[in-house]
């Protein structure tokens, strides 16, 4: 997930959100949303599953290679696989531990509900979401702020000049 910094403001009775515009009087709702990461039981289960597998594939190999002609490098080879798939387990096992719950605002339209902040900080979210209301109430009010926004997936870009196409887990 990777993170920046975005500007939120309303003026003339339109929520700008970065370069994006909702009209407010269009502004079904605005709500926040949870995305909560795996539990870590379940993260646990996968990771033990995971090293169950390794062990299994990697003594698999060696009695495959066990009546090679140079045993030095017939032992060697299992051995390097375990220990980087290993690794490569233990990473991620420590980064899904890690994992912090994630909060969206999400803006309803009569056409469509769209997640215009992703972050997490819940606080922020809430902030957003009551100086949204109190605007739709109060044709007057104005306000600008800045939002540190997390961007969650892919990365699509397919408008005018500067298609750059799918850019994976940006």
């Amino acid at each position: 997930m990777a993170g920046s910094v975005i500007d939120v403001r309303v003026s003339r009775r339109v929520l700008w959100i970065g370069g994006d515009a909702y009209p407010l009087q269009h502004i079904a709702r605005a709500r926040q949303l949870v995305w909560w990461p795996p539990k870590r039981s379940r993260t646990v289960i996968r990771f033990v599953r995971q090293v169950f597998g390794l062990l299994f594939a990697v003594s698999l190999l060696s009695a495959l290679t066990h009546n090679s002609t140079d045993q030095a490098q017939a032992a060697a080879v299992p051995g390097v696989l375990l220990l980087a798939g290993f690794a490569f387990c233990l990473y991620r096992f420590v980064t899904r531990l890690r994992q912090k719950p994630v909060y969206k605002l999400v803006i309803e339209t009569s056409n469509a509900a769209t997640t215009a902040v992703v972050s997490h900080n819940s606080w922020q979210i809430t902030n957003l979401i009551q100086l949204i209301m109190e605007a739709i109430d109060n044709p007057q009010a104005e306000f600008a702020l800045q939002v540190e926004n997390l961007h969650v997936g892919d990365k699509i870009t397919q408008y005018g000049d500067h298609n750059t196409g799918k850019r994976v887990g940006l």
